[in-house]
């Protein structure tokens, strides 16, 4: 029902510019473009492949050093580009490490926010009709709120946008197997977690301190990482997510069908 069969045929040939490339998300992101064909753009603060990547893939990349908040600075990458996926955000951000201002430099509105913002406004003046793919969330941590609004407020911005089309990814917390053993012990906690919190914040009356208390500490079904990379994939070519807002169920979905196709992936 995808047309997911068509897609992977016509994969040769895209151009991918991957923003946040050195990160987790972002890095295996440009290894499964880069498998699948894709001409791919990795663009980050350092520049170069990311940490301890040596795999054969990594040398089909275009590694590019780049600032997010100067689209500028990489803007011949974003012309060539057909989708543009946006992968830059923070957990924990120094408002909280260092006592900045909201909107300083490594803020949840500079890191989730303004970086995209920045990238669609480039996208938009362009004016070649290209995709941009945005890493939101579905919840934030506890008593974190800007965390999420602030990539809502990202969201919002793009979506608006005339002359670039969009797409939001709203996963909760990404475990790895392979990337990170560790996620997968905060993964089996978290879907514990949201099964015991569940039913008690259901008996909870609306409108009273309790509840709004309790929901810092709502938290979404985890998704593997391998389901967010494809998602974010496919929906960078596939017009039909367009204007769409993917959360986690539509993400394993997708990864499913996909998967399905029997693609092969060079590790």
């Amino acid at each position: 029902t995808w047309g997911i069969h068509n897609l992977i045929m016509s994969f040769a040939g895209k151009t991918l510019c991957v923003i946040g490339s050195s990160g987790y998300v972002g890095s295996n992101i440009c290894r499964e473009a880069a498998s699948l064909g894709i001409k791919v753009f990795g663009v980050s603060r350092q520049g170069g492949k990311p940490a301890k990547t040596f795999a054969p893939w990594s040398d089909k990349v275009t590694w590019i050093k780049g600032d997010a908040m100067n689209p500028s600075t990489f803007q011949d990458a974003l012309k060539e580009s057909q989708a543009v996926i946006h992968t830059v955000g923070t957990l924990i951000d120094t408002s909280l490490t260092q006592e900045c201002d909201p909107g300083e430099p490594g803020t949840y509105e500079q890191m989730n926010r303004d970086t995209a913002i920045a990238i669609g406004n480039k996208l938009e003046e362009i004016n070649k009709n290209q995709k941009i793919v945005y890493i939101s969330a579905s919840r934030a941590p506890p008593f974190l709120k800007r965390y999420l609004t602030t990539k809502l407020e990202a969201e919002e911005h793009l979506r608006n946008l005339k002359n670039v089309r969009f797409t939001a990814l709203r996963p909760g917390f990404i475990y790895s197997k392979k990337e990170r053993v560790w996620s997968v012990s905060v993964q089996l906690l978290m879907s514990t977690w949201q099964f015991g919190f569940g039913s008690i914040y259901n008996l909870v009356p609306e409108r009273t301190y309790l509840k709004e208390l309790m929901a810092n500490f709502d938290v979404d079904t985890p998704i593997d990482l391998e389901s967010v990379v494809d998602s974010a994939i496919v929906s960078a070519f596939e017009e039909k997510f367009d204007n769409k807002i993917l959360v986690s169920r539509d993400m394993e979905t997708i990864s499913l069908n996909f998967r399905n196709c029997g693609m092969k992936l060079q590790k």
